[in-house]
């Protein structure tokens, strides 16, 4: 499992969520927990090997980011993005990438 892995599923879960108008705080503490671990100087595999070491004690990674890093290093997505992608249209998404389109217009 890379970091970049997991930031681009952490960015995909906020870009959902935002479309859905989920809470700002919660859509943020991914966006932030992506930038976090993308500006990480080591993989997060190596943070999980070592039993010395919590992902908790990564400024802005809680609880519930952590059990999420760890179950996407285990299986490699989360059960919370795939339900999101099934009700969120996939042309959605795409259309983000547009430069000046947001989830907001």
């Amino acid at each position: 499992m890379l970091n970049a892995d997991v930031v681009k599923i952490f960015e995909e879960l906020s870009d959902l969520l935002e479309i859905q108008g989920a809470n700002p705080f919660r859509v943020r503490a991914y966006r932030n927990a992506a930038r976090t671990i993308g500006d990480l100087p080591e993989s997060l595999a190596e943070i999980l090997g070592d039993s010395q070491r919590n992902l908790e004690d990564i400024a802005g990674i809680g609880r519930d980011l952590a059990d999420k890093i760890r179950t996407i290093a285990a299986t490699g997505t989360v059960p919370q993005l795939e339900e999101l992608r099934e009700q969120v249209p996939r042309g959605v998404v795409d259309m983000l990438r547009i430069p000046g389109l947001g989830p907001k217009k």
